[in-house]
């Protein structure tokens, strides 16, 4: 007859091996490629549990499994996954690395970055919600890829154990697939594995998992998802400010000389008689120029007595000397004219 605790045992043994968990199966944009295939199967469905060990990367690798298939896909692609049934709660996460030859790449190392995360929701673990969907879970690849070969990480953590430093269990299913992108392979934050996960952390170390432990807040080892760049275009340049704009003429600075003194209005007497000829006076120069050829000037004269005749040649100066002398000469003139009708 059996003892109650070996029977307890037993049945706690059957329902931790029924739990074990393996991937089987994905599909792309619905399509299937078919059972296990471009999946790396490992040898049994066993956990892994030191985080440092090198079968974190892509499992336990297989010694009787022929060579995986590489599939097909490209950037935003819809990838569903199919696992095991299982009853230990924890999170799905989804990573890729650019390799070389997806055949053969361990995984081994610096690289991988996540591209999906289901956490808890709404008061259930991502394995509860995948029960409810036959254990399927859908993600799509980023857009931003390089095309080429990758290794995709499917990664199932139970943490029924996490209350015991080492107990919890990583179930890991790893994909070959040939991605075509038009990125330039920018996609961070990228991580290591092993590497950066340690047995101490505290999202597969939890003390309290079963004792006050608010899984709410919880986010799952890895990091955060990645963003995947354009590729490496350089920044735009702030052009300089020119200092004369493209389409405008560049203002002409005022003449350094001396400013010309401003000519004198001429006296009451000498306004009332008007000039015969009025002449129009170019901006002086740093030196004054001759008015203008293009510029015609009275008949020429010696001087600028009262015969009021303007020279042919003058500068400004003289101008203004002629101006006077034209005003005295009316004044005289006037002078005589009034001498001449006294009584």
């Amino acid at each position: 007859m059996f003892s109650k605790s070996l029977l307890t045992a037993t049945a706690l043994l059957s329902t931790t091996t029924l739990a074990h968990q393996n991937l089987h199966q994905l599909w792309i944009n619905d399509v299937t490629p078919g059972y296990q295939t471009g999946i790396r199967m490992p040898p049994s469905n066993s956990p892994v549990e030191d985080v440092t060990s090198a079968n974190m990367a892509c499992n336990v690798p297989s010694t009787t499994a022929g060579p995986v298939e590489t599939v097909e896909a490209a950037e935003g692609d819809t990838i569903k996954v199919q696992w095991d049934q299982s009853g230990h709660p924890g999170p799905i996460t989804h990573f890729l690395m650019k390799v070389d030859d997806a055949s053969t790449a361990t995984g081994v190392g610096a690289g991988w970055f996540k591209i999906d995360e289901l956490d808890y929701v709404d008061g259930k673990w991502a394995n509860e919600i995948m029960g409810a969907s036959d254990m399927m879970h859908e993600f799509k690849l980023p857009m931003g890829l390089e095309s080429g070969e990758y290794l995709l990480r499917s990664e199932m953590l139970a943490l029924h154990g996490a209350q015991t430093l080492g107990g919890a269990q990583f179930y890991i299913g790893c994909v070959q697939l040939k991605i075509t992108g038009t990125g330039s392979g920018n996609c961070g934050p990228t991580i290591s594995i092993p590497g950066d996960y340690n047995a101490e952390d505290e999202n597969i170390y939890i003390p309290d998992v079963y004792n006050g432990f608010d899984p709410t807040g919880y986010t799952a080892p890895g990091g955060p998802v990645a963003s995947c760049g354009a590729g490496s275009a350089p920044a735009p340049t702030v052009p300089s400010t020119p200092s004369t704009p493209a389409n405008e003429t560049a203002p002409v600075e005022s003449p350094s000389a001396s400013p010309v003194a401003p000519v004198e209005e001429p006296s009451a007497s000498a306004s009332a008689s008007p000039v015969e000829v009025e002449t129009p006076v170019a901006s002086p120069s740093a030196s004054a120029s001759p008015i203008p050829s293009s510029v015609p000037a009275p008949a020429p004269s010696t001087g600028a007595g009262e015969s009021g005749a303007l020279p042919a040649t003058f500068t400004i100066e003289t101008f203004i000397a002629w101006l006077e002398g034209k005003a005295a000469g009316s004044a005289s003139k006037a002078r005589r004219h009034a001498r001449a009708f006294r009584v």
